[in-house]
């Protein structure tokens, strides 16, 4: 059973999703946290480090998952999604309505960006790749996997990969 806390003016959520197998609407202690952003926008988001947030926003929903939600809802999903959207956070994966997808671009971090490569290497990374399984999978060499390596700690501002790997999922860079 999930654990959710809803934060919202909508009553009317707070009861569908009480209804929802699997979903256990709670005042304290949740496992996951969702949040009506209202007018706030992304200042509605608490700080990382809570019970992951799903956020019900009206605007880019990438930018959201930058500033540490779990995932990101149009305000008018219904109760179903939601809960769908609930369940899969709860079971760790990163959730972005294709309504809210933000125009492709480089993503922006600390300043600087990650190309595409990079982001590629970065997710591999996450996923316990050796350099040399990277080169292969993505056709390069060795050399130019360690460059990237080097470019995406540079950029995340870490020394490790699992520094890495924690900053990209943190920031939404990367899923598991």
């Amino acid at each position: 059973m999930t654990r959710v806390l809803v934060v919202s003016d909508d009553g009317a959520l707070r009861v569908a999703l009480s209804r929802h197998p699997g979903l256990a609407v709670v005042d304290a202690d949740p496992d996951v946290l969702v949040i009506d952003t209202g007018n706030r926008g992304l200042a509605a988001l608490p700080p990382a480090g809570g019970a992951p947030v799903v956020a019900l926003i009206a605007g880019a929903g990438a930018a959201a998952l930058r500033a540490g939600a779990r995932a990101a809802l149009p305000r008018e999903s219904g109760p179903e999604e939601i809960a769908a959207a609930v369940q899969a956070v709860a079971a760790g994966l990163l959730v972005l309505h294709p309504d809210l997808a933000d125009a492709p671009e480089p993503t922006r971090v600390a300043g600087a960006l990650l190309t595409t490569r990079e982001r590629q290497v970065l997710s591999m990374l996450a996923d316990g790749l050796g350099n040399k399984t990277i080169a292969a999978r993505l056709g390069i060499s060795d050399h130019t996997v360690k460059a990237h390596v080097a470019a995406v700690f540079e950029k995340l501002g870490v020394s490790t990969r699992a520094e890495a790997a924690a900053v990209g999922l943190r920031r939404g860079l990367i899923a598991l």
